[in-house]
C-alpha cells in the first residue's frame, strides 16, 4: 500500500569523507517529504563513514528505531547512501519489509511502499 499523506518518516543520509556534508541530501529529502505530506519524525546521519561498512552509528540508530516501529517509512537520497554492498542492502530491505517499514530512494525513484516499487 503506498504511503499516504501524514506518513511518519525517518530520513537517512551518509557521506563518505569529512570534506563532504549531508546538507544537500537532507534538503532534498525534506523538500520531498513536504511535497508528499509526510511528517518527519527523525533524521539519522553518518558523516565520513564508508558505505561498505555494515555497522554505522546513524544506520544502527535508524534500524533500532525501525525495530521499535517509530516510523512507517525511511527516505534516502540514493540507495548507495544506505549501502554499497548488495548483500547488505538486500538484508536491510528484507528486515524493513518484515517490520512493515517502507523505503523511498529519490535518485532511483524507488518507492517500495507500492506494488510497482
Amino acid at each position: 500500500m503506498p504511503m499516504t499523506i501524514r506518513s511518519r518518516v525517518a530520513l537517512y543520509c551518509r557521506v563518505s569523507t569529512s570534506d563532504q556534508t549531508t546538507e544537500n541530501q537532507l534538503r532534498a529529502l525534506r523538500e520531498h517529504a513536504a511535497r508528499a505530506g509526510w511528517v518527519i519524525l527523525a533524521e539519522f546521519t553518518d558523516n565520513a563513514v564508508s558505505g561498505t561498512r555494515e555497522t554505522r552509528p546513524g544506520l544502527d540508530a535508524l534500524m533500532a528505531a525501525a525495530r521499535r516501529r517509530r516510523f512507517d517509512l525511511i527516505a534516502v537520497a540514493a540507495l548507495d547512501r544506505l549501502g554499497r554492498n548488495l548483500r547488505h542492502l538486500v538484508t536491510l530491505l528484507d528486515e524493513l519489509q518484515h517490520l512493515g517499514v517502507g523505503l523511498v530512494s529519490l535518485r532511483e525513484a524507488l518507492d517500495l511502499t507500492s506494488p510497482i516499487g
